[in-house]
Order: C-alpha cells, then sequence, then structure tokens
C-alpha cells in the first residue's frame, strides 16, 4: 500500500540552521519517532550525509534501511534504496524564509509491500508523521544545544 504525506510547519530559526539541524542525520532519533539507530555510510564533500544505514520501527516490525541522500542549500531529500521488509519510497524537507522563520515542507511517500488495510496504515503513519513534525520543531529550535558533546 503507497501513502502520501505532506505537512507545512514553521520553525522558529532562520533556513540555515533549520538545514543544519536536518543535516545532523545521526541526532534523527531524538525527533523521530520511528527512527533508531543511525549510522553515516559516506558523505558528500561538503560533509553532508550521502549514504546512511537506519533502524527503523514500523508498525510493530523492525525494519533496517539504507537511505541515500541528496542536498542543496534549502533542500534534503532521501530515498529508502534498500530495506528488509520491501519498504521503499522516499521524501524531503523543503526550506524557505518567511516572516516568521523557516517555513518547512515536509513531504514523505511511503510503500509497504504487505498487505495491511489501508485505514490502519494511513492512521498509523499519519500519527507518526504528525508526531516527527512536533519533535522536529522542538529539535531545530534548540539544535546547538543538542549536540552530545563532551568537553575535556
Amino acid at each position: 500500500m503507497r501513502t502520501k504525506t505532506d505537512i507545512r510547519f514553521f520553525v522558529d530559526a532562520d533556513p540555515e540552521h533549520v538545514m543544519n539541524a536536518l543535516t545532523a542525520v545521526e541526532l534523527i532519533p531524538e525527533w523521530s519517532p520511528t527512527y533508531r539507530d543511525v549510522r553515516v555510510a559516506t558523505r558528500d564533500a561538503r560533509r553532508r550525509p550521502r549514504r546512511i544505514f537506519i533502524k527503523a520501527e514500523l508498525l510493530g516490525g523492525l525494519d533496517l534501511q539504507v537511505l541515500e541522500y541528496d542536498w542543496t542549500d534549502l533542500r534534503s531529500s532521501w530515498t529508502v534504496t534498500d530495506s528488509t521488509r520491501g519498504i521503499r519510497g522516499g521524501g524531503w524537507f523543503d526550506v524557505s524564509d518567511s516572516d516568521h522563520g523557516a517555513d518547512v515542507w515536509y513531504h514523505h511517500d511511503f510503500y509497504l509491500p504487505v498487505p495491511i488495510p489501508g485505514f490502519l496504515l494511513k492512521r498509523s503513519l499519519r500519527k507518526a508523521n504528525e508526531e516527527l513534525v512536533e519533535n522536529f520543531i522542538d529539535f531545530a529550535e534548540r539544535f546547538p544545544e543538542s549536540e552530545t558533546f563532551q568537553t575535556l
């Protein structure tokens, strides 16, 4: 079953700050209700993640995924290139400047090859995506403080 999600929201920060928060993919588990362990495999010339390995908890099961990222100055997009449960899809965060801070458009396209009632899948994904957006707003607004570095 295939589902699409589109959510627009504001972050009280400038777009560059929001993009820096998105670039910190290792910290996705801090704001995503679905993703757990994240490992960066490769980075592009500007040190932004290019390929990552991630564990996702979806509908009561674990899925190991490989995501391929593409970056521009105001857009982070990804595609699921491999999944142990056969999940396909991808998404993006599009960030622009506004009078209220950063205007963010979140899009997620999800395909699950397992037969599951559509209303159940859509309801579960809607709740997870709404929680993701709320958590991301908080994460992005406090981003520099959320890094887990120890001083010596």
